[in-house]
């Protein structure tokens, strides 16, 4: 009788530590921020600002974008395929989890395009990358950061099965974590040819690209 009260006093104290460890978590990451905060999020369409097409939207009205990383930015890295001769480093930035980021991604000369996403900043959040390639043979792919910061996930890819390049559209979007938000991603995308990278505006909406 001894030795169950001694386990069961045990098991409480256990779980209360378990409790008071979840609440000092969202806490903890309250204070700290979740994105790169020596990186504005752009207010402008200029190139030179960080991002294009984001024109209708000023200065602090709560937009998630595709930002460039300035030069100089420590930026992680990963493996990527040996056939890569081009690869572009971009920050995905939410303002919600209900929000998309698109990339347009041409690449005149490419068999194929591969994308990886990070995690950044605070442990905890789970990014989505899904990209798409409309031709004569649509194909998509999907990957997901598998944490903890900042570790890449696999490579989601799709193809070119025609002549002509490969013309595709890349989806950011944030799939659950901390809920601290603005919250950051880092992104990389890479080809056996050269592309051209242009982001959208964020969206406020749940993925629903197939």
């Amino acid at each position: 009788m001894l030795m169950t009260k001694k386990v069961k006093v045990v098991a409480a104290l256990a779980l209360a530590a378990g409790i008071s460890a979840l609440l000092v978590i969202p806490a903890a990451a309250a204070q700290q921020s979740n994105y790169e905060t020596s990186i504005a999020t752009p207010a402008g369409s200029s190139p030179a600002s960080g991002a294009i097409h984001l024109d209708g939207f000023p200065p602090g009205a709560g937009i998630d974008a595709g930002i460039r990383p300035p030069a100089g930015f420590p930026f992680p890295g990963t493996a990527l395929d040996p056939r890569v001769v081009w690869k572009d480093n971009w920050i995905c930035r939410a303002f919600g989890p209900a929000e998309v980021t698109g990339f347009h991604v041409v690449c005149p000369g490419s068999t194929f395009l591969d994308f990886h996403v990070a995690d950044c900043c605070i442990p905890g959040d789970h990014w989505q990358l899904k990209g798409k390639a409309w031709d004569t043979r649509p194909n998509t792919g999907v990957t997901t950061a598998p944490g903890p910061v900042p570790v890449f996930s696999v490579p989601g890819r799709v193809y070119n099965y025609v002549f002509g390049g490969l013309d595709a559209y890349v989806e950011c979007s944030y799939q659950h974590g901390i809920n601290v938000f603005p919250a950051d991603s880092f992104l990389i995308f890479s080809s056996d040819g050269a592309c051209i990278v242009t982001p959208d505006p964020g969206v406020r909406r749940i993925d629903r690209t197939p």
